[in-house]
């Protein structure tokens, strides 16, 4: 079930993403910045950033320069609280880290006060999921469903453009790491417009590929029509005269694929300009 290697642990029954969510939880637990707890745990902020949302294995010497920090590994790797997280933050950094028994792959190794002990995880596997509580200063039901819906999105154009696509987990993982929360309905209110900015670059991310106007079709049309129609709606001649002036037709539907992304881009800059 688990294999460790000479850095980095292998998590096969234990979702990467879980990992993920339960790191940031207990970086913000402790008020860490991302820029302080990656010079404390001498990793670069790029490595704690792929940690944090589930895209690269954690590293045994990651998780025991944590573990001197008060994070609790335990309860990052399988969700369960240590009996004593407190003295942990207490502590000061232990000496060494051992590994006891053998590497039979029935075992994971958790840091707990500093040394890392055997658990046996072959045959139960306890998944604790932190309770999520919004309040008033949280996101509302309403916000939450348009950042699914924009999450839906962004899922559904990676798979058809992507080799490699991001699912569901690894998007939301990305969203609240973005604003530094451990689960998107802590996501404060004031920072409901920073959340779907990310979302919307990351879909004109995608957008903007080479291989979308091929692989997307007609969809990769009409996010280009929408966009240009909402972000000039103040302003339509201005557009009007520039496809006019430019290619000669009267509407967007006669542009080529490469026309209307340089319509698209026209109306970008000049959002840009005026932000």
């Amino acid at each position: 079930m688990l294999a460790v290697n000479e850095c980095c642990y292998e998590f096969m029954d234990i979702e990467r993403g879980d990992i993920a969510i339960r790191l940031i939880e207990e970086r913000g637990r402790l008020k860490y910045s991302r820029a302080d707890f990656a010079a404390k745990t001498d990793i670069s902020r790029e490595a704690l950033r792929l940690y944090e949302e589930g895209q690269r294995g954690i590293s045994a010497e990651f998780l025991a320069q944590a573990a001197t920090l008060g994070i609790d590994v335990q309860y990052v790797l399988l969700g369960i609280r240590s009996a004593n997280t407190h003295e942990v933050e207490k502590a000061a950094a232990p000496s060494g880290v051992s590994f006891g028994g053998e590497n039979n792959g029935n075992v994971i190794g958790v840091i707990n006060g500093g040394t890392i002990h055997q658990i046996h995880t072959q045959r139960h596997v306890q998944k604790t999921v932190a309770e999520v509580k919004p309040g008033d200063e949280h996101i509302s039901n309403e916000q939450a469903t348009a950042l699914h819906a924009l999450v839906d999105t962004v899922v559904e154009t990676e798979s058809r453009l992507k080799q490699k696509p991001r699912g569901h987990r690894a998007v939301w993982g990305a969203l609240n790491a973005h604003c530094g929360v451990p689960a998107y309905r802590l996501i404060r209110v004031e920072d409901f417009g920073k959340a779907q900015k990310y979302l919307h670059q990351w879909i004109g991310r995608l957008g903007s590929m080479p291989s979308a106007p091929v692989k997307d079709g007609d969809a990769w049309r009409k996010r280009k029509y929408a966009y240009i129609k909402i972000n000039s709606k103040n302003e339509p001649e201005a557009v009007d005269r520039y496809v006019a002036k430019n290619f000669g037709v009267a509407s967007l539907s006669e542009l080529d694929n490469t026309q209307l992304e340089q319509v698209y881009r026209y109306v970008a800059s000049r959002k840009a300009k005026k932000a």
